[in-house]
């Protein structure tokens, strides 16, 4: 491991374990042993006290199916790149895959979240999550929304009356108007953390643990809030990410008997007005058995574009689409099927399937688009909306810690156009990030430098797990490239190759 914080599955309750940890330095030198015993239990559960208006532990995927009536969250993630993962049997929680690199994870809970008040309790509402995706690299965000949108943000940009806690690498925060409190403790990859966004008549509090991270004074001026949970992992790295538990306080209120299936529109960019749409729609199967349907679409909105004038094209229909909440940012808008398209009879296939809207430029973009119906009780099976279950294994070979390149002056300080003559390039070797493959890190044998494809150095590192080294080169005017080859002490080899240029 390379952080503070690691988590140890599969152990059994009630069994006396001994752990010990060595400290391996930079040349793979290692420590005597610290050591600890210890006996894993159930822990403390009274942060379940309260969660009232829901609490889901995710024993498996059943809650987010959106296929059969009753799930209690629609999950939001680009097709192909976020997926359901097959639980191992070490595993605890809902595994998320996330294949991309760089996208994001998004549950809304179908039931509003609601607040409520004491003479004897100042505190109006809570959400607690306990999951691992503030890892090095990765984020986790806690949006309550005043509306059911299934995605909100930038940070830049979030729907007003929206609050948001949010942890990542760069610390943690609650918008608006919040401000830092305390440094979060150390979230390794993979170990679970218990986060709660709390609601009070004073303010909102981030917690990590019991320790409150972040705060804001603003108090919401809503009664009703959707609660939305953004996970991602870290940047160009294929990570899976678990949802141990979620939940938050109020009344149980009703989930929705709905269920969900994908439209694909003509196109993904939100058109003008008068613009000419491609000549491609839906088959009109999935609304034969509906009682009533609906299309949302999730879209990002550009400058200038008028949100509340949105309409979708659907077939010869051009249906009002409503925004959940208005936004300069991400916004989800909701269209009513006519009744007139629902039931065996009717236009087939309905064509062309546009999303419209004045002033929308280049950045207006779709990114979701389903339809929510009210299925007859003797409806036919359906398709889903949500991601795929994939049964992509973990990697089973310990990961390999990755490179970076920082190229300095002569006396090493940071430079993106260093000057001719002497150049030092700082070899930063972690396994921080790496860590999230697999949980554990294959040793560092060494490693070589290369510029403009000649080796210029070579360095035995004996096994560790990371360093920092700055080594000095020679370079003359021009564009150069340099590239670290690391090799670990099995079988693991990468590299990591930059330009830069010379004055």
């Amino acid at each position: 491991m390379t952080t503070e914080d690691t988590q140890l599955d599969g152990l059994t309750d009630g069994q006396k374990y001994l752990v010990e940890v060595r400290a391996v330095d930079a040349f793979g030198q290692v420590s005597t042993p610290a050591s600890a015993t210890g006996v894993p239990g159930p822990g403390d559960p009274a942060w379940r006290t309260g969660l009232t208006g829901l609490l889901d532990d995710f024993p498996d995927d059943s809650s987010l199916r959106a296929d059969t009536v009753g799930s209690s969250w629609h999950l939001s993630g680009y097709r192909g790149c976020v997926d359901l993962g097959a639980r191992a049997s070490t595993e605890i929680g809902l595994p998320i895959d996330l294949g991309c690199g760089a996208d994001e994870a998004v549950l809304r809970a179908r039931r509003p979240m609601t607040l409520t008040s004491s003479t004897s309790d100042p505190m109006l509402g809570r959400v607690a999550v306990l999951t691992d995706a503030a890892g090095p690299g990765g984020r986790l965000t806690l949006d309550l929304v005043p509306g059911p949108a299934d995605r909100v943000g930038p940070d830049s940009a979030l729907p007003a009356g929206t609050i948001r806690g949010e942890l990542d690498d760069g610390g943690a925060r609650v918008l608006p108007g919040g401000s830092f409190v305390a440094a979060p403790g150390p979230r390794g990859a993979g170990a679970l953390h218990l986060v709660e966004l709390t609601v009070s008549a004073t303010g909102v509090t981030l917690s990590q643990d019991g320790r409150v991270v972040a705060s804001s004074s603003v108090v919401p001026t809503w009664r009703d809030a959707w609660v939305l949970i953004g996970v991602r992992g870290p940047e160009g790295r294929r990570v899976r990410i678990h949802l141990a538990s979620a939940g938050f306080t109020g009344p149980p209120g009703p989930v929705p008997q709905v269920v969900e299936t994908p439209v694909s529109l003509a196109t993904r960019q939100v058109l003008d007005p008068d613009a000419i749409a491609p000549s491609a729609g839906i088959v009109r199967r999935p609304l034969t058995t509906a009682l009533s349907a609906r299309l949302i679409v999730t879209m990002a909105v550009s400058p200038g574009m008028e949100v509340s004038s949105t309409r979708i094209q659907l077939g010869t229909y051009s249906l009002p689409a409503r925004p959940a909440v208005l936004s300069d940012g991400v916004v989800t808008v909701i269209a009513d099927v006519p009744r007139a398209l629902l039931g065996a009879n009717g236009p087939d296939p309905l064509t062309p399937l546009v999303v419209r809207a004045a002033g929308a430029g280049p950045g207006a973009l779709v990114q979701e688009s389903y339809l929510e119906l009210v299925p007859a009780p003797d409806g036919s099976p359906r398709t889903t909306t949500q991601p795929a279950r994939t049964d992509r294994q973990r990697p089973t070979t310990d990961a390999l810690p990755t490179a970076t390149l920082t190229l300095g002056d002569s006396a090493g300080h940071p430079a993106e156009t260093p000057t001719e003559g002497r150049l030092v390039i700082t070899v930063t070797i972690s396994g921080v990030t790496a860590q999230w493959d697999t949980g554990a890190l294959e040793p560092v044998a060494g490693f070589q430098l290369w510029l403009d494809g000649r080796m210029v150095a070579a360095l035995p590192t004996g096994g560790t797990a990371g360093g920092r080294y700055a080594i000095p080169v020679t370079a003359t005017p021009g564009d150069h490239s340099a590239e670290i080859r690391v090799f670990g002490t099995a079988t693991g080899r990468g590299s990591t190759l930059t330009q830069f240029a010379v004055r």
